[in-house]
């Protein structure tokens, strides 16, 4: 009895220590609210609304190709939900095609026209933006936190999804590739004052 009491404390704490290094990926690198909006210069707000807020950590932007028109920039996001009680944290690809840039846009479907009002070219623009942004994004190893910090869940990847206009992950595209190249992608719209 007494090799079988050993054996099952033995089996106990390997499966406590098992247990204590699967859980070491998810609360070595979990993140609270606190924490972000404590480091804005870090954790750069490039998307709000009501309900939510993104941050795109500028310490995790690198450039993985550089081949003009295409581009692919990696980096780390977070997505606040208020109403969730909870931060999303994921590692984006973002796909560029810079043909598809507001700059490129505005040269294939504005010629110097002087019957054409400004109002018609933002129209022009925005529809073409819409329609196709130019970008597509992969979002990898995507974690969800309580806005306290803990662990909640771990979520599925999305593989080569497209980036809609003026949308959360649109800003996080346009801001990282801002900071890779020193130039917008597209136009800020309702982030101006953000990022």
């Amino acid at each position: 009895e007494m090799t079988s009491s050993l054996v099952g404390s033995e089996m106990c704490i390997r499966d406590r220590l098992l247990l204590g290094l699967i859980l070491i990926p998810f609360s070595a690198f979990a993140i609270s609210l606190s924490e972000i909006q404590s480091d804005p210069g870090r954790y750069v707000k490039v998307a709000e609304g009501q309900t939510t807020t993104m941050y795109v950590d500028s310490y995790s932007i690198q450039s993985l190709r550089y081949a003009p028109p295409y581009y692919t920039i990696q980096g780390k996001i977070y997505y606040v939900s208020y109403t969730g009680n909870c931060i999303e944290k994921s590692t984006v690809i973002f796909n560029y095609d810079y043909d598809r840039s507001s700059v490129n846009l505005r040269k294939d479907l504005m010629p110097n026209n002087p019957y054409i009002t400004d109002a018609d070219r933002g129209n022009a623009l925005w529809n073409e933006i819409k329609a196709n942004t130019g970008i597509k994004f992969t979002e990898t190893d995507v974690y969800t936190y309580s806005l306290s910090g803990d662990y909640i869940e771990t979520e599925k990847n999305f593989f080569d999804q497209s980036v809609g206009g003026n949308s959360p992950a649109y800003h996080a595209a346009n801001y990282m590739f801002y900071k890779c190249y020193n130039i917008y992608f597209d136009p800020k719209y309702d982030s101006k004052n953000l990022y």
